[in-house]
């Protein structure tokens, strides 16, 4: 079976791996489950489409993925970055792109911007030494039970009639 390196929590319904070596650095132990990565998958079952009717029925899982105290801070200072960065970058191509003075103020402003944003993204893997640690979405994807189950045709997004 593929969930036997998984406990299954019946108060919290959910799937809380054994293993307590982080998933993303491989390197800490998670000292609490409050700390794991909790992943929502889903699983048609049945699918109805009829023109006056429609009915869905699927199955829900949440399963955990360990992680450590220091990998919960770099993706909690993470995700706060992001959207500063993106805000800055919009920014920049709204003051020099949309006085559009003409034809060279333009391509000045997206050159600007694309260095800025390669500045910014080569000071981020400098700082965060991406070959150390896996992103959220880097772990979700290489665990290899979750993996397994969306070969066996569970999916991450909530099914929809």
């Amino acid at each position: 079976m593929m969930l036997s390196k998984y406990n299954y929590n019946e108060s919290l319904k959910r799937f809380e791996p054994k293993e307590k070596r982080c998933s993303y650095c491989f390197q800490n132990e998670s000292e609490n489950i409050n700390n794991y990565d909790f992943i929502k998958l889903y699983k048609v079952k049945d699918r109805t489409n009829f023109v006056i009717y429609r009915s869905l029925k699927y199955e829900e899982m949440e399963i955990g993925i360990s992680r450590c105290n220091s990998c919960v801070e770099f993706h909690e200072e993470a995700s706060r970055k992001s959207p500063i960065l993106k805000y800055a970058a919009y920014m920049l191509i709204l003051i020099f792109v949309l006085p559009a003075f003409g034809l060279k103020v333009f391509i000045v402003g997206i050159s600007l911007s694309v260095v800025l944003f390669l500045l910014l993204h080569k000071y981020a893997a400098k700082k965060n030494n991406p070959t150390e640690r896996l992103t959220l979405k880097q772990g979700i994807t290489s665990n290899v039970t979750i993996q397994d189950l969306v070969i066996s045709g569970w999916i991450f997004d909530k099914p929809s009639a």
